[in-house]
């Protein structure tokens, strides 16, 4: 499925990097007409990029080497392999093409991890199933990259061969990534410490604490 190549000079009241081209989601947002905020845009430099991508607000530029092409099949492979996972972007695209395309892009690299993952986000997000047998080779993969996301309890996915680490449900999914902020605030194991410190203290005293703090939340009526 070929995108049409847009003239356009912003995407989502951003101005586009001179000489570059949308790519990965914002590519596919733009081509499919999809009504969603993306966090951070990528783009593809028409020159070399020192390092091969840097970050210019909220935009990802990459080296001109990283162009994917200008299929749906190219710019949706960029994303699951460069660009973070955003599931609401993610179902807008699915619901924006016909299941024949992303049945394709599955049936063209069966144990690839992108296509597993991709197969697995479609029948999850969508409630729809593919045409495409169940997966029997190819060692099983996270839905999600536990260095990057917060992960749940893995379940695996045995049609896809993929274990299921996600937060939550279809229903409601959050996505939390691994920032350094988040990354900070682990390291300093505070719910360790918290359980240290009400060991220490009388079972009495702490039920009086979390009644007062119960209490303190409510709502007062005048």
């Amino acid at each position: 499925m070929r995108l049409e190549r847009s003239r356009a000079r912003t995407f989502q009241e951003s101005v586009i990097p001179a000489n570059t081209r949308l790519a990965g989601w914002a590519a596919l947002a733009q081509a499919l007409s999809i009504k969603a905020p993306l966090r951070r845009s990528s783009c593809v430099s028409e020159q070399h990029v020192k390092g091969s991508r840097r970050v210019d607000g909220i935009w990802s530029i990459f080296d001109q080497r990283y162009w994917p092409g200008d299929d749906f099949e190219d710019h949706f492979s960029f994303a699951f392999r460069h660009e973070e996972i955003d599931l609401l972007i993610l179902k807008r695209v699915f619901e924006a093409v016909d299941r024949n395309v992303v049945a394709d892009l599955i049936r063209k690299v069966p144990t690839g991890v992108p296509g597993r993952r991709a197969w697995f986000f479609y029948e999850l997000l969508t409630g729809r199933s593919l045409d495409v047998p169940d997966a029997t080779g190819g060692n099983a993969v996270d839905a999600l990259d536990a260095t990057a996301y917060f992960t749940g309890k893995a379940r695996l996915s045995r049609r896809h061969r993929v274990r299921d680490n996600l937060l939550g449900t279809a229903r409601f999914c959050p996505v939390i990534r691994r920032t350094p902020t988040l990354r900070e605030f682990v390291a300093r194991e505070l719910g360790a410490k918290a359980g240290e410190i009400i060991g220490r203290t009388r079972t009495q005293l702490v039920t009086r604490a979390a009644s007062f703090m119960l209490l303190a939340a409510q709502p007062r009526k005048f």
